[in-house]
């Protein structure tokens, strides 16, 4: 059984149906719903963290997003390298991170970044350039996990929400309108809904709901994905898949909320700053947004995420805002927590025992 049809929800159906499991998947609302965390045009894929634990995570998630492709025949990624620039400490931090996994980046001053880069203004602000860097199509790639589970038999309900979880001796009772199943395995990926089927029994992640915002703009066909690290941290996405520009936010400023008391509606101030950034930064990009997408960010306190198993039940929260990029592996993790394999990653970094 799998609660959640977001990003981390899917893959683990995946992964699960390719191995051969009966896979069940409850999904709240219908598939590719705007009320949660994985929905949008578009998210950044990157090596490049300041922690090996993720560099390492994002290099495992990249055959898998391939083999997606292959089984489905959709294109989901596509590598343009990209740029992270901000303070010294921050690119070195990164660039560490990167060289002792053994993956590569080059180190650009500023004359340089502005040759290759004539779309950016950034000053002399240094920059970070990682060549495997690209853009997810993400509501793309949400159909195509969905359509690979349901070719390896995952039967996918949507609009069926979980009321209630109780742990039952070795399994797992689910409680829907539609009546109770019983599951030997259940995986929660339910994001900002989690803690409302885990709060019951009696633990719960420690999760900080927020409602953020993302802007789209139109500009030129040459830029990529860029990450501008700071006291205020922004980012941009390129137009890709349908996207309806290019995509510019703020990351971790929204207000707190909770998912069923989220607001749908623009922040202002939020958009007046996004606004004088694009103008700024991004000077070959109207400075006036076309569109306009709201969506949640279940934070834990460290950012990182929680792939852990409490008996039956295989919780995941893997997102705090990054966990598009992951999503094939994150439904490796799970899957293999499901059915006793052995990881293929160290899963201590993201125990519930942490907190």
């Amino acid at each position: 059984m799998v609660v959640g049809a977001g990003v981390a929800g899917l893959s683990a159906a995946w992964r699960l149906a390719a191995a051969g499991r009966e896979v069940v998947v409850l999904e709240r609302f219908a598939l590719g719903h705007d009320r949660g965390s994985s929905h949008g045009a578009t998210r950044i894929f990157r090596f490049a963290y300041a922690d090996p634990v993720y560099v390492r995570l994002a290099r495992a998630a990249l055959p898998l997003w391939r083999e997606l492709e292959d089984v489905t025949g959709s294109e989901i990624l596509r590598v343009t390298g990209g740029l992270d620039a901000g303070p010294g400490e921050a690119l070195d931090a990164i660039s560490s991170a990167l060289d002792a996994c053994g993956a590569a980046a080059e180190v650009l001053d500023a004359p340089e970044t502005r040759r290759r880069f004539p779309w950016l203004t950034l000053g002399e602000t240094p920059a970070l350039f990682s060549r495997d860097t690209g853009v997810l199509a993400a509501a793309r790639a949400l159909d195509a996990l969905a359509n690979a589970a349901r070719a390896g038999g995952a039967d996918i309900r949507e609009e069926r929400p979980v009321r209630s979880l109780s742990i039952e001796g070795d399994g797992v009772a689910i409680e829907t309108d539609a009546g109770a199943i019983r599951a030997r395995r259940c995986v929660v990926a339910a994001g900002a809904w989690a803690n409302e089927l885990l709060a019951p029994l009696d633990f719960a992640i420690p999760l900080r709901v927020t409602r953020e915002q993302v802007f789209y703009f139109r500009g030129p066909d040459d830029v990529v994905p860029f990450i501008h690290h700071g006291e205020l941290s922004r980012y941009c996405v390129p137009a890709f898949a349908g996207a309806a520009g290019i995509k510019v936010a703020e990351h971790m400023t929204g207000e707190p909320t909770s998912a069923e008391g989220r607001s749908f509606d623009m922040d202002p101030e939020g958009a007046a700053r996004v606004a004088a950034y694009v103008e700024g930064t991004l000077p070959g990009c109207d400075p006036e947004p076309v569109a306009l997408e709201t969506c949640l960010y279940s934070n834990t306190p460290d950012e990182g995420f929680v792939l852990d198993a409490v008996g039956p039940l295989i919780v995941s929260s893997a997102c705090s805002g990054h966990g598009f990029k992951f999503g094939p592996i994150v439904g490796e993790i799970l899957a293999g927590l499901g059915t006793g394999r052995e990881p293929p990653l160290p899963l201590a970094p993201f125990s519930l025992d942490r907190f």
